[in-house]
């Protein structure tokens, strides 16, 4: 009798090997690009949740988005500051925390800063250069209520973060 042995030979475990190793090169170089959609993902998501939760606001306080406590004569046009009035405003009431923006070609590090404008600019220039969220929040100008990614790169078709 012949005995039979119930292992793979050499040839079938370097066959695997060879197809393993093809697979690898093929996929490895994908991945950062597919992480980095992944963020940019998250951030767009994170946008639309934040602008939901102001128009949740917007509609229990019968017309009245967060402000801030300038008037529409204090400053500028381009006026900006850091401010809590989002997280004062919403959290924990209409969201857990305020989302992170996350722009990995952008910036290294995620952030929920919101930068708070008088009016927010229609094209940000490298003096608005930051990172997190851009919010209009003084009442009777033109941005007021609007959110926008603070941030003047461009995602992975081209198109402006502060644009969408």
């Amino acid at each position: 009798m012949i005995k039979k042995s119930k292992g793979f030979t050499l040839i079938e475990l370097m066959v695997v090997v060879v197809i393993l190793g093809i697979l690898a090169v093929v996929v490895a170089p994908r991945i950062p690009d597919l992480v980095k959609k992944a963020k940019e993902g998250a951030t767009k998501g994170s946008l639309s949740t934040l602008r939901s939760t102001l128009n949740i606001y917007y509609s229990d306080t019968e017309g009245f988005y967060p402000a801030t406590h300038w008037s529409k004569d204090d400053a500028a046009d381009g006026y900006k500051d850091v401010s809590n009035v989002l997280h004062e405003s919403l959290v924990p009431k209409y969201i857990k925390a305020i989302p992170m923006v996350k722009l990995p070609t952008a910036h290294k590090e995620d952030s929920d800063r919101v930068i708070v404008y008088k009016n927010l600019p229609s094209t940000l220039t490298d003096e608005d250069l930051g990172y997190g969220w851009g919010y209009g929040s003084v009442y009777g100008t033109e941005t007021y209520g609007n959110i926008i990614v603070n941030c003047i790169h461009t995602d992975t078709s081209e198109k402006y973060w502060y644009e969408y």
